[in-house]
Parts: structure tokens; C-alpha cells; sequence
């Protein structure tokens, strides 16, 4: 049995995400889900499994190694299976809501026994709204409320958001915004240090090499002016600390009503990749979404895993995942796949999750 590198070093026992920072619109593209596909998603926090659901596929397995993940993951199948769009995205917190703990009884008693123990255990989640709970979500509410006002004010932070064109939002970035205290503050915010410490797990970073608050910054620039910020999702959270007209996949109101009607097709798992794939019950899957497990592993690791996954796959076979900081790519060193790269980079191009350094897209020869 392949073992999972990451379990020798980083802490399991948190929600280190409540909701998916990796942009589904790209994946979902790279993927060319078809109804009879068979789909293995790193879970996270769930939103990319439920995202896929849009197209119909045969069956999403979501499978990943922290407890805390799953329960979140199973939480918001149990939503979006039994409240309407309103009440739903009300209950996760991507709405304002006065009364999720009302909303939460209303599905409480469908909850798998260790989540609905979970959650009595940790009632202020409910509260909340549990994608606003997760480590990660924390580490960019910090930002957004503490660090980013002491660069820029209230006008200049909504003007950010403000539909403009290409010309326009390079103007802005270059006049209001790229000043001398958005850069040093944002390079000692998001250094490996203080990341590691209150946003990802330090063993993350255990096979990085580069400046790591260098590239986020210009990832951060490309973001800001090369992508429409008026509907990037994700800038509209970090700045705001909430959702507004911008919303990823699984939370569109014209998704909602397609991911309801699919929902049972997830199965969800605890499990590592390494020990899922290696199951005898799962013969054949055709579409892979990797999320960046990469980044926390070697590359002989990385062959392992993916040689194990070639046993389960036949040609056609769609491997998508993403680096952050690191450069790791499966068909550098296994030739049975086919590295796309020009829909990879075209791909990124459109990333609305704007940290990854490389979005890959590989397939089985």
C-alpha cells in the first residue's frame, strides 16, 4: 500500500478549508465532463465535487484525508439536498442570514451521526455560515478586515471591484493602487512565515523554493488587471469577507436546481488517493480533479500515486490539478500521458483563483 506523504507532516485536525479556493469554471472546462463519467475529486471542502454536477456526471467520488473536510463536504450535500437555493446558500453563509440556527434544524436530523455531533460540538459554525469558518478563510478575513485598510480606504478597496476595461483596470492598479504600502504590507503578509503559521500548514511549503510572497503579488496583479474584478469571486471575498453578485459555480442560482437534482451521484469518502486507488471495488475512472495535492509531496511520490492511477484508467483519461508554488508535472517522467499544454496555459489565463502559478491539464495516451 502507497502511503500518503503529507499524514508525516501536517496537522488533520482542523477545517484548514471551509470552501474551495481552486476557480471550477476552469477545471469544469478542462475536464469535458460527459454524463457517463466516473470522477474522483479531492473533496476539500466539497465545492468543486458539487460544481461538476452540472454535468451530470455518472458518479463524483470525493475522497480526502482530514475528517474535518469530509463532515464539511457532507454538510453541504445535506443542503443542497433538502432546502431550496435561498435557504441553502443562507445556512453555508454565502448569504447574510439572521437565523441559520432555524435553517439548521430543518436538516439536522438527515446528517450523518458524526457530522450532526461535529456540529453540536462547534454550533458557532452554524452561525457563521460554515464556509466562512475554515483556517484558510480566517488567514484571508485578517487580511481583508485588518491588513488591507491600513493601505487603502474604503473607496479605493469598492473601486477595485468596479466593472472596467483592461486599459482602465491597469491604470487604476498602476495610479491608486500599487503603492509602496500595498507592497511591503502584502510581502510580509503572505511570506512563507506568516502563511504558514495562520494560513496553510507550514508542511506545505516543505517542497517550495522560490519567493513565495513574489509570486503571489504578481499573480495578484495579473488578477487585478488582466481579469474582470467586478466578477471575480474570490476577490469580492477577500476584500469584502463575503459574496455579493459574483459567485462561484456552485453557488449560482441557475447551478442550483442541476446540483440538487445530481446530488446523490457523490460519494464521499475518507480516504487518501493512495489508498483509493488501490481499492478493488472502484474499477475505471475517466476524469480526475487533483486539486494541487502535488505541491505537498515528491515527485517520486507523485509517480507512484499516478502510475497506480494509470491501472484505473484507459486513453482519454483527463488528470487536471494545480501547482501554487511549486512545478510539478506527472507527464515530465511517466510517457503513457500527454501533457496539454496549450490548454493548460490558455486555461490559467481565465484562473479567477488567481495564487496558482500552473493550472495542468494531462491525458492518458
Amino acid at each position: 500500500m502507497i502511503k500518503s506523504e503529507i499524514e508525516n507532516y501536517a496537522e488533520f485536525n482542523i477545517i484548514r478549508y471551509s470552501q474551495v479556493w481552486e476557480d471550477a469554471d476552469i477545471l469544469i472546462e478542462a475536464l469535458d465532463i460527459k454524463e457517463q463519467d466516473n470522477i474522483l475529486s479531492i473533496a476539500s471542502a466539497g465545492e468543486n465535487a458539487i460544481s461538476m454536477l452540472i454535468k451530470k456526471p455518472k458518479v463524483v467520488y470525493a475522497i480526502d484525508l482530514n475528517v474535518n473536510q469530509i463532515m464539511c463536504t457532507e454538510f453541504k450535500i445535506i443542503c443542497y439536498k433538502y432546502l431550496n437555493y435561498e435557504e441553502c446558500m443562507q445556512l453555508l453563509g454565502v448569504f447574510e442570514c439572521n437565523n441559520r440556527i432555524e435553517l439548521y434544524k430543518k436538516i439536522e436530523r438527515y446528517l450523518p451521526d458524526n457530522v450532526k455531533e461535529y456540529l453540536s460540538n462547534n454550533i458557532e459554525y452554524i452561525k457563521k455560515g460554515i464556509i466562512n469558518v475554515g483556517k484558510f478563510e480566517h488567514y484571508f478575513n485578517i487580511f481583508g478586515k485588518k491588513v488591507l485598510p491600513l493601505v487603502h480606504s474604503k473607496k479605493t478597496r469598492k473601486d477595485l471591484l468596479v466593472k472596467k476595461t483592461k486599459e482602465q483596470r491597469i491604470e487604476f492598479y498602476n495610479k491608486k493602487w500599487n503603492n509602496l504600502r500595498w507592497n511591503t504590507v502584502f510581502r510580509i503578509f503572505f511570506s512563507k512565515t506568516v502563511m504558514g503559521k495562520i494560513g496553510r500548514d507550514k508542511a506545505f511549503f516543505r517542497y517550495v523554493n522560490v519567493n513565495v510572497a513574489k509570486h503571489i503579488l504578481e499573480r495578484t496583479k495579473y488578477a487585478i488587471t488582466q481579469l474582470d474584478t467586478s466578477q471575480n469571486s474570490y476577490l469580492h471575498y477577500i476584500i469584502n469577507g463575503k459574496y455579493e453578485d459574483a459567485l462561484p459555480v456552485a453557488y449560482r442560482k441557475e447551478n442550483f436546481q442541476i446540483i440538487k437534482n445530481n446530488i446523490d451521484r457523490i460519494v464521499v469518502l475518507k480516504e487518501s488517493i493512495e489508498t483509493f486507488i488501490e481499492r478493488e471495488d472502484i474499477e475505471h475512472i475517466n476524469k480526475y480533479n487533483l486539486s494541487d495535492i502535488f505541491e505537498y509531496m515528491s515527485e517520486e511520490q507523485m509517480c507512484k500515486i499516478v502510475r497506480q492511477m494509470l491501472t484505473k484508467s484507459e486513453k482519454g483519461a483527463k488528470i487536471a490539478y494545480w501547482n501554487m508554488l511549486s512545478d510539478k508535472r506527472a507527464s515530465k517522467y511517466i510517457k503513457e500521458l500527454s501533457y496539454k499544454e496549450k490548454e493548460s496555459e490558455e486555461l490559467l489565463k481565465k484562473d479567477r483563483a488567481f495564487f496558482y502559478n500552473k493550472f495542468i491539464l494531462e491525458e492518458v495516451k
